[in-house]
């Protein structure tokens, strides 16, 4: 009994196998199936990737200037709006009221001497007549030269001081006007405080900080070869990590003709040059801040030419490569190619229109292979 049951069993294992094996061949004796897609003509751009830094088109950064004076009214709090010449503080400066006084002193004191010195040189003449009376109007010039003489001297000198007075008065208005501070520009408030006690807090931080939100520009550096393919009003797309999912559409508004200066880059101990490139960021920017790092992406190069997708495309180190499909199976084709746009490469030499291109084809994918098309 129990030899007849081990031979049933055998029996069914075999049928097992047997039924596996026709199914293993009929399976992939189809080969593996595969989607294909033809070369097709599009109109695509090379994109050149900088990172840049958002930056405000307009501002006006206000820091402590003790040399000046210091704080004694702030007129204007964070978020307001203000109009170019917008008086935003006032200094107090005691060095400065004092030479205000000193120099009103000097000056009544100069006006003082010449008002002096004229009376003398009046009472000269008065005596000159009476001279003149008793030994000639000649010979009383003659004896009085000296003392007339000698009081042109002194008044020209009291004139002359006179003049350095006024002048420091014109020095010490200037440096009233200083004790206000004036926004140069209108814009918002983005800051606004009093410097801390420390000195070196005061140096260091911003009393004021005004911006003009809108218009915002993103700021990056181009390489020497890379500034040849850019110039004025070629399209920008502008992201952020810090908006993840967000893009805005830019415009190239300014790439400098000098590199940056004090370069700290090397690059095989050579200094690396780089040239500055401003992008005119639109749409809403509300989302943005100033200081934001982006990633820039710069279209250069736009033409239309035959594209595959990047999925089509295969590269082991030696040259890239595609696989066509032809009387069923796999067939590698090496190809030549251009520019990437996107998720599209252009295809210069290999392929031909109407010949059906695998796209993303499986791992095992090889010269040769039978495959399938979905």
């Amino acid at each position: 009994m129990k030899k007849k049951t081990w031979i049933a069993l055998g029996v069914i294992s075999l049928v097992i196998i047997m039924i596996s094996v026709s199914v293993y061949r009929q399976v992939f004796a189809k080969g593996p199936s595969v989607k294909t897609e033809e070369i097709s003509q599009e109109e695509i751009s090379s994109l050149l990737m900088i990172p840049g830094t958002v930056k405000l088109p307009e501002e006006q950064i206000v820091y402590a200037t003790p040399d000046k004076g210091e704080i004694k009214d702030l007129l204007v709090k964070e978020g307001q709006t203000v109009k170019k010449g917008t008086v935003l503080a006032k200094l107090e400066n005691a060095q400065l009221e004092l030479e205000i006084e000193q120099n009103k002193l000097s000056i009544e004191s100069a006006n003082l001497k010449i008002s002096q010195i004229e009376k003398k040189i009046e009472q000269l003449e008065d005596k000159e007549k009476t001279l003149s009376d008793q030994v000639g109007k000649k010979e009383a010039k003659k004896q009085l030269e000296p003392e007339f003489e000698q009081l042109d001297v002194e008044k020209e000198l009291a004139n002359i001081e006179l003049k350095q007075t006024e002048l420091q008065k014109d020095l010490i208005r200037k440096r009233q006007n200083d004790l206000e501070i004036k926004s140069t520009i209108a814009g918002i408030v983005l800051a606004a405080k009093k410097p801390g006690s420390s000195s070196i807090e005061a140096a260091n931080e911003p009393i004021i900080h005004i911006g003009k939100l809108e218009g915002m520009t993103a700021l990056g550096l181009l390489s020497e070869y890379d500034t040849l393919k850019v110039s004025g009003g070629q399209k920008v797309i502008i992201r952020s990590d810090a908006v993840p999912g967000k893009e805005w559409q830019g415009e190239i508004t300014k790439t400098a003709i000098l590199p940056e200066q004090n370069q700290a880059n090397l690059q095989n101990g050579t200094q690396a040059v780089q040239y500055p490139v401003t992008v005119k960021i639109s749409g809403d920017t509300k989302t943005l801040k100033p200081g934001f790092q982006v990633i820039m992406e710069i279209e250069t190069d736009k033409k239309t030419a035959m594209v595959l997708p990047l999925d089509a495309l295969f590269d082991d180190g030696d040259k890239p490569y595609v696989y066509l499909i032809k009387d069923g199976k796999a067939h590698k084709q090496n190809v030549k190619t251009g520019i990437t746009s996107g998720k599209k490469i252009e295809i210069l030499e290999g392929v031909s229109k109407g010949d059906q291109v695998i796209v993303n084809g499986p791992d095992n994918i090889k010269d040769g292979l039978e495959v399938t098309v979905k």
